[in-house]
């Protein structure tokens, strides 16, 4: 059976995903000073909050309300949820095709030799493990 796809995230909720998936449960409080660390403007509650509803309704995290201080997590694992969010950019920017975006990694500079290293055995393994 198939998995649901995820609605996709604006980079905001993305941001607060990313946040959530190294550090949960985490609280509004504990969020918003994560959120706020090293920015100029820094992101008011209220802000946190609609975000924080917007991805609860999205169904990408989950909330406990059985404290006085609701504790939120991710309802999506990190992997899925990365997954989710690649196959939406690939299709979005590139037609869906794989090649076409590692390509555009590749040629834009942004794969550091040693990625690239890593990419050339990952491409390897998976080859070999293909034909077995």
């Amino acid at each position: 059976m198939a998995k649901k796809q995820l609605p996709p995230l604006s980079a905001a909720e993305q941001a607060l995903m990313d946040i959530l998936w190294k550090k949960h449960p985490a609280s509004v409080l504990e969020l918003l000073e994560a959120v706020n660390q090293g920015r100029e403007e820094p992101v008011t509650r209220n802000t946190l909050q609609t975000q924080l509803t917007r991805l609860e309704a999205k169904g990408w995290i989950v909330r406990d309300d059985s404290t006085r201080s609701h504790a939120y997590e991710p309802a999506v694992p990190e992997q899925r949820g990365r997954t989710s969010v690649l196959t939406e950019l690939k299709q979005r920017l590139f037609g869906g095709s794989g090649l076409a975006l590692v390509r555009c990694l590749v040629e834009s500079g942004e794969i550091t030799e040693e990625e690239l290293a890593e990419l050339r055995k990952l491409v390897r393994s998976r080859k070999g493990g293909a034909e077995s």
